[in-house]
Formats: C-alpha cells, structure tokens, sequence
C-alpha cells in the first residue's frame, strides 16, 4: 500500500528546507517506482496477488485451526 498524506499544518521551517513542486512531483514518482518494484518483487518470490503472510493451509479454516490447538493441548 502507497499512500501520501496532504495534512497542511503550520511550520516554522528554514527557507532552505522549503520543497518546490517539482522536487515533490519527482519524489512521488521515485517512490511510486520503487513500490512497483518491490511489488514485483514480491510477486516473484510469493506469487501473483500474495502476500506473504498468509497462513498455512493446515490452518486455513476455523475447524482445522481448533483441531490443531486440541492436538497441542493434548
């Protein structure tokens, strides 16, 4: 997920650090590049529309899951 924040608040900034809008339009797109990157990154290492974190099969489902902690308990 990408997401920029437009909050305006008051700042009492040096003129120095001041951004123009073409400095930010070109950070926006670095970072938006390197999302789509990692992005594919990600979907070679854990398939298509994955994540990465997704649980195992053996506890996909609520009973499956419920089996495994009585099994455990046991």
């Amino acid at each position: 997920m990408v997401a920029l924040d437009g909050t305006k608040m008051k700042g009492n900034a040096s003129l120095a650090a001041n951004r123009t809008y073409e400095y930010l339009e070109e950070e926006v797109k670095r970072m938006l590049q390197e999302a789509e990157e990692k992005d594919a990154e990600e979907d070679a290492l854990y398939g298509e529309g994955r994540r990465g974190d997704e649980l195992p099969a053996q506890l996909a489902n609520r009973e499956s899951r419920l089996a495994r902690l009585k099994e455990a308990k046991a």
